[in-house]
């Protein structure tokens, strides 16, 4: 129901290599209250484990369905395999599900309606809530989902093994 997308790099790079060019583009995740003014150097931003990493891009607007991104790195032969997941945040996946629930109870009420003599214009109120709801987070994951895919691939300078 939620958008979210599965890919595995394969590169030439070892894992310490593979952490090392994560850690070029990547700056811990910001501390206490942030303020707008200061602007970061690197694109992304999250912990980088010695097998494992966890981030997101760095944008200076707003995006609630902006991609986590989880990676899982991991020796292969001479070079790495990273398994990487992009998927939404659980708090906006929470936050979606119950107004996408309340909208569509609503929607449910207009189909109850549709059926009866006295149709009201202002029933499909719900029905378009529920439309853009769904649309909603696919707008604002799938673009920049496909632009930090490439962005990893590129990093790693490698190719793209398969994808879920």
């Amino acid at each position: 129901m939620f958008p979210s997308q599965r890919f595995t790099i394969t590169t030439y790079l070892s894992p310490d290599d593979v952490q090392k060019e994560l850690i070029a583009v990547v700056e811990p995740p910001p501390q206490g209250i942030q303020f707008q003014g200061k602007r970061s150097e690197k694109p992304y931003q999250g912990q980088i484990g010695e097998h494992s990493f966890k981030i997101s891009r760095i944008i200076s607007y707003r995006n609630s369905f902006l991609p986590q991104i989880e990676g899982r790195i991991q020796a292969q032969g001479r070079g790495s395999q990273i398994e990487i997941e992009m998927k939404l945040h659980p708090a906006v996946i929470i936050f979606m599900c119950v107004w996408l629930g309340i909208v569509g109870q609503g929607a449910l009420m207009f189909l109850a309606v549709l059926f009866q003599e006295e149709f009201d214009p202002l029933f499909l109120i719900p029905v378009g809530m529920l439309i853009f709801g769904l649309a909603l987070p696919l707008v604002g994951f799938l673009p920049e989902a496909k632009g930090s895919k490439q962005f990893l691939i590129e990093l790693f300078q490698a190719q793209e093994e398969n994808s879920m």
